[in-house]
């Protein structure tokens, strides 16, 4: 495999590998980034990223439970730490830029179907 620290970073390698689960998380990562005064239900943020309820519910969580989203009385909201806020800000940058955008896409998919080469 190639060389994805040293194209990504370790900052950006280290936060896609404890955070981003799916590419779901990754699309929900870039929306809360890009809309960081967004405060949805489940049912808005499903809507707004073309998803089901049911599938955004466990990421949600995951990121919840990662300290970079709070859910409280249904609704969900962006919360990172300054510190985490700039690790997503140079992920959601690297997702601009083709070669790094593949990397990531390499990476995640990676994560969600590990092979290995024996």
């Amino acid at each position: 495999m190639y060389d994805l620290e040293g194209v990504l970073g370790a900052p950006v390698t280290g936060f896609v590998e404890h955070h981003v689960r799916s590419l779901l998380t990754w699309d929900i990562l870039v929306f809360f980034h890009r809309n960081p005064d967004a405060v949805l239900d489940g049912e808005g943020l499903a809507l707004r990223l073309g998803r089901r309820v049911e599938e955004i519910e466990p990421e949600v969580e995951a990121l919840c439970a990662g300290v970079i989203l709070q859910q409280a009385g249904g609704l969900i909201r962006y919360k990172p730490s300054p510190e985490m806020r700039d690790t997503i800000c140079s992920f959601v940058d690297a997702c601009q830029d083709r070669g790094r955008r593949l990397a990531l896409i390499a990476l995640v998919l990676h994560k969600i179907n590990p092979q290995n080469p024996s």
